[in-house]
């Protein structure tokens, strides 16, 4: 009977650790959402950093113009355009090695974990299931041992009386019974610390794909700390924005006594000035009236110069004055010249005026 006892204190030990065995076999199956949402964001993540790298391309490449426009300068800021090529230079570094992170991150760490994930449903499933077909092979064997054991234990109770000769066989089956349940009790230890090892394998997994992702990180962030110097050197370049470097200063100085391959061009004068002074010139001639012999010259003048309709006939016919009498030649001879000098101040005023004076000198005559 103490046997008997023994081999139910080893049988509560076998259900506990089935149970434990059950418990971690749970776990691992509730965490294939979590493993299965960090893929995921792993993926968003990806995906976004992809297309900071593109961003970030472009970015350096209009650096890159700033900086060669501050290095191409005649001499004012060359030292300034230096320093910006080598941050650039820097930031192109890091750009390098984002790109190698956001590679790293797909290729290392998202495609395997959602390889692995599959694998390690399966495995979890055939723990289970092999663990549940073995626990109940050995307690099905257990039980039918023991029940075995203890009817030839009630037949050697009976027999005691006589030769007594069943008892080594019942010594026997109790022993073997007992080694069935030790076995049985070896065989759950094995069990959880299978899956004990499924469970610890499958973060040490993870950080196996972890690991190439981090290295690029700390190889990108290696790279920003050169960036310090560098900005160092442009804080103290950029002090006195009014103050030139020796270099700008001696880009001067190598001037004097060149070939002189720059020349200084004076701007044209705008239209618009000369226009002004024009008119400011046409409205300072006064406005005479013309003497009494010159109507006709005037008259013509003036629509020769704005009517083209009476450039052909009617200037003709104006032209052509009545015959003078003997006693108007004189006066004729010097109204002529009047009207000459009438004749040139109008075309003068006529160049520089407007239509609308002209049509008032017409209106006045």
């Amino acid at each position: 009977m103490v046997d008997l006892a023994n081999m139910e204190t080893v049988e509560k030990e076998c259900g506990a650790l089935g149970g434990l065995f059950q418990a971690i076999v749970n776990d691992m199956k509730c965490s294939y959402p979590v493993w299965e949402d960090f893929s995921a964001k792993a993926t968003k993540l990806h995906s976004q950093l992809r297309t900071t790298v593109l961003a970030a391309v472009a970015f350096l490449d209009a650096f890159q113009k700033v900086a060669d426009m501050a290095t191409n300068t005649r001499g004012a800021t060359r030292d300034i355009g230096s320093a910006l090529t080598r941050m650039c230079m820097r930031h192109r570094s890091i750009e390098a090695k984002l790109r190698q992170f956001t590679n790293a991150l797909m290729e290392s760490l998202i495609t395997p974990l959602q390889d692995k994930i599959e694998d390690w449903k399966k495995t979890a499933n055939q723990l289970d299931k092999d663990h549940a077909k073995e626990y109940k092979r050995s307690r099905h064997e257990i039980k039918k041992k023991s029940s075995d054991t203890m009817k030839l234990q009630k037949k050697a109770r009976k027999e005691m009386q006589g030769r007594g000769d069943l008892q080594p066989q019942l010594d026997s089956a109790m022993q073997d019974v007992t080694d069935m349940c030790l076995l049985m009790e070896e065989t759950e230890k094995q069990a959880v610390r299978r899956a004990l090892v499924e469970e610890r394998g499958r973060f040490c997994t993870f950080i196996g794909f972890l690991q190439p992702v981090v290295n690029g990180e700390i190889a990108m962030l290696g790279e920003i700390t050169h960036l310090q110097a560098i900005i160092d050197d442009l804080t103290v370049l950029t002090t006195d924005p009014h103050k030139l470097p020796p270099a700008s200063e001696q880009v001067i100085k190598d001037l004097k006594g060149s070939d002189y391959s720059w020349s200084y061009q004076t701007p044209p004068s705008s239209p618009s000035s000369s226009g002004s002074r024009k008119s400011s010139m046409c409205s300072s001639l006064p406005h005479q009236p013309p003497p009494p012999g010159g109507i006709a010259a005037h008259r013509l003048s003036s629509v020769s110069s704005h009517d083209s309709g009476f450039v052909s006939q009617d200037a003709n016919i104006y032209s052509k004055p009545p015959s003078p009498m003997p006693s108007d030649i004189t006066s004729q001879k010097s109204s002529s010249s009047a009207s000459s000098e009438a004749s040139e101040t109008c075309q003068s005023v006529s160049e520089c005026s407007s239509p609308t004076t002209v049509s008032i000198l017409i209106h006045n005559i």
